[in-house]
């Protein structure tokens, strides 16, 4: 089994909430725009900012998923459910959906040949977005809590930064990865959104991930002691990728 195919089926899903009415119109964004980018976060003190995305007691939703399927992530894409950062004017829920297509070959390769190179890469990869700081947008990322609020200053609302402009800086700085063959990002600022259903999903694709990392880090067989023992029988191939990765 294809380790990254067990993302797809989430995916398509999510895409199809995003196409839903409720969500509002999808539009996409150029891909192509520039803003500078820091070495060290950007910080924004809170008399600096315009607004925080998920400030306060709004929901702020961030997940990353992989496939290798070019049904799934077909081409680099920028996308937004809801008002641009120049037309936002306080605090609101916001949620950000990274969605990357890695080399196949590459992948399959590394996965029959060593399961620590084929975790390296994935990590490598996801840690992309804890290192790329576009100036005067601080996201303040927490894996933990699975939250991703984000400050947007004063002076980079003035230079009129969009989400055009930080979709392609990011979608930039994944594809500096030779693996990284198109990524996809989706922006929701929509007040019609369903940010619970979002927060469902998003904690779905970070229970596989971390589910991953479980079998990467330990590759324990005994099912009954496993805390991702629910979402391997919920999750068609996830006992059969398991099996396959001890084996490597």
């Amino acid at each position: 089994m294809q380790v990254l195919s067990i993302y797809d089926k989430d995916i398509s899903e999510l895409k199809k909430c995003f196409n839903s009415d409720a969500y509002g119109n999808i539009k996409k964004l150029p891909s192509d725009k520039s803003w500078e980018v820091t070495a060290q976060e950007s910080l924004v003190l809170k008399r600096d900012m315009a607004y925080e995305l998920g400030g306060g007691m709004n929901k702020a939703i961030s997940s990353i998923a992989f496939t290798t399927s070019s049904e799934c992530v077909s081409d680099d894409g920028v996308y937004l459910m809801g008002e641009d950062l120049q037309d936002i004017k306080e605090d609101i829920s916001y949620a950000r959906f990274t969605f990357i297509r890695l080399n196949e070959s590459y992948i399959k390769d590394i996965q029959e040949k060593n399961a620590e190179a084929l975790h390296a890469a994935l990590r490598a990869v996801d840690y992309v977005r804890y290192h790329n700081f576009p100036k005067g947008y601080m996201m303040r990322i927490s894996s933990v809590k699975e939250r991703e609020p984000v400050r947007v200053s004063k002076q980079a609302i003035a230079d009129g930064m969009t989400f055009s402009h930080i979709g392609s800086e990011m979608i930039n700085a994944y594809r500096k990865r030779k693996e990284v063959e198109a990524v996809q990002i989706y922006f929701l600022t929509s007040k019609t959104a369903d940010y619970e259903l979002l927060y469902d999903k998003a904690h779905r694709i970070e229970q596989i991930t971390d589910s991953l990392n479980h079998m990467f880090n330990g590759l324990v067989m005994d099912c009954s002691s496993c805390k991702s023992r629910e979402l391997c029988d919920e999750i068609d191939g996830m006992k059969e990728l398991h099996k396959n990765l001890s084996s490597i």
